[in-house]
C-alpha cells in the first residue's frame, strides 16, 4: 500500500499481484473516503455506506441481484471507517468465471488482507493529525520542551556522587506501598510489555473476593495503601469491575488508600472510578517522541497518543487531586522524554492548580521470552539517579516513586536524595501474594526485600517511612 501523504487528501493505489490482480483503493472526498475494489471484469456488485457515530462506525450495504460481493464491500466501509473515523463508501465489484470454492475463499482473504493494511494507513493518518492539532497537549508540551532541556542537560552533567542529598516537600516521609495486580488481559500490543495482547500465556482475572483476599494479606504484613494495577482495558463493564473491588477492598478496613493504574479513560470512567473510593490515579505516557510512541505501541486504545496525553486532564476534570506522571526510561533518549515530561507536569499544574502531582521513571525490563524488543536508549544507573534528581529540584513537592524493578542499592542512594514513595515485598503477577499458582507477572522485580526491612532503610536514611 502506498505511503498516505503527511497532508492534503488521501489517495491509495494497490494491486494485489497474482493470482487475481485485485485492484484496491481509497481517496478522500472531502472529509470522508471513498473505496474502490475490483477484480476481473470490473463491475459494481455492492455499494457499502458505513458512518462514524456515537463512537463507533455503523454501516449498510445495498447488493445489485445476484452479486455477492456484499461481505466484503461491508467488512472493507466498516473497517476503514472505524480506522479513519468518517464516512466511507466502498464499491465492489469482482468477477472471475468459473471459480471454485477454494479460490473464493482465496480472493476474500486477499481483500481483507489489503483492508487491514488500509485502516492501518488511515488510523496513523489520524492519530498522526491529532498530534498536530493545536487542541492536543502534544505542541504545548513542545513549547515548553525547549526551555527545560536546557535544564536537564546542566544537571545531567553533575556526577550523581557530587549531587547533595535533597530536602522534600514531604517533612521527610517516605510512603509504603504495593502493587496489587487484578488482571493481566490488556487490549493494547506494547512492544516491550509482558501483558502485550499479542503475548501467549493464560491470562488471569481476580474475583472480587480474591482481590479482597490479596489486599487482606498484603494489610497483614503492614501495607496500608496499594497500588491497583491492571492490564488497560477501557470498557465500562471493566470499570465496573475495578469500582467494585476499590469499594470492597475499602470497606474491609486493612487497607486505607486506593490508587489506581489502568490506563487512559473517559472522564466519566474517571468519575466513577473517584466514586468508587480511589485516592489517585497513575497515567504514564511512557514516551513523548511520536515516532518512537507509534513504533512501540502497535495496537490497541493506546496507541492514540493525543487521547492519552490528555488522560491526566481528563482524571483531573473527574475530581483526581493526586495524579502520577512518568515515562518508561529505555525507550526513547533520556532527556528529550524527561523534559517533555516536565513540561506536561507544568501544563498540568498551571490548568488545574489543586493538583499534586507524582512522577514515576521506570526502567524498562525483561518480560518474557517471546518478547523481541530491545532496549532503544539504555539508561545506566548514573543517569537515572540524575533524572531523579532533575525532577525532585524542579517539581520539589512532587511525589517521587521508586519500584522494585530498581536494585536495593540504587532504591538506598534514592531514598537520601528525595524519594517519597517505596514499593516493598511486591509481586507483579495477578494473585502474587495469596493463590497457589499465581498468574503470569508482568516483569521481574529487582528488589526482593519485604516490608520491614525496607521502613527500616527508611529509618536509618533519617526519614519516617508512613502508610498512609
Amino acid at each position: 500500500m502506498d505511503r498516505v501523504r503527511e497532508s492534503g487528501p488521501i489517495e491509495l493505489r494497490v494491486c494485489s499481484g497474482p493470482p487475481w490482480h485485485l485492484e484496491y483503493g481509497v481517496e478522500s472526498i472531502g472529509d470522508d473516503y471513498v473505496c474502490r475494489i475490483h477484480g476481473g471484469e470490473r463491475h459494481i456488485g455492492a455499494v457499502a455506506l458505513s458512518e462514524w457515530r456515537a463512537d463507533r462506525a455503523t454501516t449498510e450495504c445495498l447488493t445489485v441481484s445476484g452479486h455477492k460481493e456484499r461481505g466484503i464491500a461491508m467488512h472493507a466501509a466498516h473497517t476503514l471507517c472505524a480506522a479513519g473515523r468518517r464516512s466511507v463508501s466502498c464499491i465492489a465489484g469482482i468477477h472471475f468465471d468459473s471459480l471454485k470454492p477454494n479460490e473464493v475463499e482465496s480472493i476474500v482473504e486477499t481483500v481483507y488482507a489489503l483492508t487491514r493494511e488500509a485502516a492501518a494507513a488511515l488510523e496513523q493518518r489520524r492519530l498522526s493529525d491529532a498530534i498536530e492539532d493545536s487542541r492536543c497537549l502534544l505542541p504545548r508540551i513542545e513549547g515548553l520542551r525547549g526551555e527545560l532541556a536546557r535544564e536537564v542537560r546542566e544537571l545531567m552533567t553533575v556526577p550523581p556522587r557530587a549531587a547533595p542529598a535533597i530536602v522534600d516537600g514531604f517533612d521527610g516521609r517516605v510512603i509504603l506501598f504495593a502493587p496489587l495486580y487484578l488482571c493481566s488481559a490488556c487490549s493494547n500490543d506494547c512492544a516491550y510489555c509482558g501483558f502485550r495482547k499479542s503475548a501467549s500465556f493464560d491470562r488471569t482475572r481476580l474475583s472480587i473476593e480474591q482481590a479482597v483476599q490479596e489486599a487482606r494479606q498484603l494489610a497483614r504484613q503492614g501495607h496500608r495503601t496499594i497500588d491497583l494495577v491492571t492490564g488497560e482495558v477501557a470498557t465500562d463493564r471493566f470499570v465496573d469491575y475495578v469500582c467494585e473491588a476499590t469499594r470492597e477492598i475499602l470497606a474491609d478496613g486493612g487497607i486505607r488508600r486506593v490508587n489506581l493504574n489502568m490506563g487512559a479513560l473517559t472522564t466519566e470512567q474517571f468519575r466513577r472510578l473517584k466514586a468508587a473510593g480511589a485516592a489517585s490515579y497513575h497515567l504514564y505516557q511512557e514516551t513523548y517522541a511520536p515516532q518512537t510512541y507509534f513504533e512501540v505501541h502497535r495496537r490497541g486504545l493506546k496507541r492514540d497518543m493525543a487521547y492519552r496525553l490528555a488522560g491526566a486532564h481528563r482524571a483531573a476534570e473527574a475530581g483526581f487531586e493526586s495524579i502520577g506522571l512518568g515515562i518508561l526510561l529505555g525507550l526513547h533518549p533520556i532527556e528529550d522524554d524527561l523534559a517533555a515530561l516536565a513540561a506536561h507536569a507544568r501544563i498540568l499544574t498551571e490548568d488545574f492548580p489543586r493538583v499534586r502531582i507524582g512522577f514515576s521513571l521506570p526502567r524498562l525490563q525483561d518480560v518474557d521470552a517471546g518478547c523481541e524488543y530491545s532496549v532503544a536508549a539504555p539508561v545506566g544507573d548514573a543517569e537515572f539517579i540524575q533524572a531523579a534528581l532533575f525532577l525532585r529540584r524542579r517539581f520539589p513537592s512532587a511525589h517521587l516513586t521508586v519500584t522494585t524493578r530498581e536494585r536495593p542499592e540504587i532504591r538506598d542512594r534514592l531514598v537520601a536524595l528525595g524519594a517519597t514513595k517505596l514499593s516493598a515485598g511486591v509481586s507483579t503477577a495477578p494473585g502474587g501474594y495469596t493463590l497457589e499458582p499465581s498468574g503470569t507477572p508482568q516483569f521481574e522485580i529487582s528488589d526482593r526485600r519485604p516490608l520491614p526491612e525496607i521502613a527500616d532503610l527508611v529509618r536509618r536514611s533519617g526519614r519516617t517511612p508512613v502508610y498512609e
